[in-house]
């Protein structure tokens, strides 16, 4: 149950909206890749160094996101 709550949280957080610092285009943070110094780049972008939402969102404290705190206040 725990695992399926957390994938709804991914799920939702993977849809906010962050400009890539190289094109300023706005992708959904599921479509980017997390750079060195916490700046979003699109796939056109990127570069071999940067992780791909996939991977840095399973390094994320998802008890802190904005998705799960306000699911918290409507309790």
């Amino acid at each position: 149950m725990e695992s399926k709550k957390s994938d709804k949280v991914m799920q939702e957080y993977g849809k906010r909206v962050q400009r890539c610092f190289g094109c300023f285009i706005p992708y959904h943070l599921k479509d980017m890749w997390l750079g060195e110094d916490v700046s979003y780049f699109c796939e056109n972008c990127k570069d071999e160094t940067m992780f791909h939402f996939e991977d840095f969102s399973k390094m994320l404290d998802r008890n802190k996101l904005r998705e799960v705190t306000e699911q918290d206040h409507h309790h």
